[in-house]
């Protein structure tokens, strides 16, 4: 996979998402004056909970189609990116029949591989220009309890030792990254851990910076 093309992809789903956030804060703003005049006032969470429905649906399919590319095999999972930003990711494994063991639970593979196309994705906003690529040497997955429901697998990299990784990955063109993610349930009950250890390689391409 051509890692600037998938680059490109994703700066267009992040320029939907910012555009829909600005349109959405402005009808808040609007809405909350409107209130205000007839003498009512809502608390944030109020004002959120009445825009729950304008929530920008798009901007999350289009990063969703990403996946295709990511890797195909995992598309009949129907695994959806709930929130993605530069810091963090979240995305849902829904409890279909293909997703679940004999029993009717998630099955711990169809939530090992959410949590592994999870860290790609994220990782893969952040990717240097040029070829980018991203292999797992380890994954351990800790399982609290089972569950008949949708999962959401999330992980959040702190910024200050995201920048620093990647600033390692340019200058030494491949750096490993110890990746710690969390699935809950639709009550955010806690399902599992998953501890990834990812390698992360960079070969500049021409145009590249080199700093």
């Amino acid at each position: 996979m051509n890692s600037q093309w998938m680059t490109t992809l994703l700066s267009k789903g992040i320029e939907l998402e910012q555009s829909l956030r600005k349109n959405i804060g402005q009808a808040q703003s609007q809405l909350k004056k409107e209130l205000e005049s007839r003498g009512l006032r809502l608390s944030p969470a109020d004002l959120a909970a009445l825009l729950e429905e304008m929530a920008p649906a798009a901007s999350r399919a289009a990063l969703s189609s990403a996946l295709d590319y990511l890797r195909p095999f995992s598309a009949g999972l129907g695994f959806r990116v709930s929130r993605l930003s530069d810091t963090q990711i979240e995305m849902i494994v829904p409890a279909r029949s293909r997703n679940c063991n004999e029993e009717g639970h998630l099955h711990e593979g169809a939530l090992v591989t959410a949590g592994i196309e999870a860290a790609k994705l994220l990782w893969t906003r952040h990717a240097p220009l040029g070829e980018f690529k991203i292999q797992v040497t380890s994954a351990a997955f800790e399982s609290h309890r089972p569950t008949r429901v949708d999962a959401r697998v999330r992980l959040e990299l702190v910024e200050t030792a995201r920048e620093i990784l990647l600033s390692q990955l340019r200058k030494n063109r491949e750096v490993t990254s110890e990746t710690a993610l969390r699935f809950v349930d639709e009550s955010e009950q806690s399902i599992g851990d998953l501890r990834l250890t990812l390698l992360l390689r960079y070969t500049p391409s021409l145009e590249a910076p080199e700093g």
